[in-house]
């Protein structure tokens, strides 16, 4: 009896380890190619989308690219094309970013005394709300890799960072959990808070001028024997709100040319 019983661990020990190894290597290895971006609803709203590819030429998409940028001879819309033909499309991340006033709402009653002396009664807060999606690209037949760790920095050059009750506001249909609480500086002016799997968030913003989001965050497969493929992957997203002194706000959104923080560390 005890040596069945030992034939048979042998047994499950092995088909899972077969299954383990089944899974991993039918997965392949996984490169940035491209990212995209569009304005919406009058550009208040901002999206980027980044995609990764298996199989990817590199030398051959270089080829192509690399003497047009040179002068410039392309288009945004050229260029997407090149990368999602680049490869096979695996992983496409689309980042939602928007910022509306809230001058009315939750954080100008919230907010304490010596905000509202500053900026009045409800002038210049703003709500900015950031949303990640794993979407389909042209041509993507698989979906075995997804978005993990997700670190977050917020630096301004003026504006001060509000959080109500001292935490972020996770949208209702996120079931997760922020790993740690967010640590600001004295100033207001500076955050960092470990997201985790929180893809879908908002926090408060008084004044005007410019707010700098870093996103840092790892790619892993997407199977019960998940293993981390792409680490420190970097997106920097500067959100420049300037008010117009009509009662109206005008946005301006730009993104850093880096794709990891080892290339924005050079």
């Amino acid at each position: 009896m005890r040596r069945t019983v030992f034939i048979l661990l042998i047994v499950a020990v092995i088909a899972i380890v077969g299954l383990y190894t089944f899974l991993e290597y039918r997965v392949s290895d996984i490169a940035y190619v491209g990212a995209v971006w569009e304005l919406r609803s009058h550009d208040r709203e901002y999206v980027l989308r980044r995609l990764y590819n298996s199989n990817v030429d590199v030398d051959a998409f270089r080829g192509r690219v690399e003497p047009l940028l040179i002068n410039a001879e392309f288009t945004e819309e050229e260029f997407a094309g090149w990368a999602l033909n680049s490869g096979e499309p695996e992983l496409y991340l689309a980042f939602y970013y928007s910022v509306y006033p809230d001058s009315y709402g939750n954080f100008s009653a919230s907010a304490d005394n010596s905000l509202l002396s500053v900026y009045g009664d409800g002038d210049d807060f703003y709500v900015l709300s950031v949303s990640i999606n794993q979407e389909s690209a042209i041509g993507q037949t698989s979906f075995n890799f997804k978005i993990k760790d997700l670190y977050l920095e917020v630096t301004t050059d003026g504006p001060q960072i509000y959080l109500l009750g001292e935490e972020f506001h996770i949208a209702k249909n996120e079931p997760g959990m922020f790993p740690g609480t967010p640590v600001k500086s004295e100033d207001g002016r500076s955050m960092a808070v470990g997201l985790g799997d929180i893809l879908d968030y908002s926090f408060h913003v008084a004044g005007t001028g410019t707010v700098t989001l870093k996103y840092t965050y790892n790619i892993a497969t997407n199977n019960i024997f998940s293993r981390t493929m792409l680490e420190k992957q970097l997106l920097i997203v500067n959100v420049y709100i300037e008010s117009t002194g009509d009662g109206d706000y005008r946005l301006e959104y730009t993104s850093e040319p880096f794709s990891s923080l080892e290339e924005f560390l050079g």
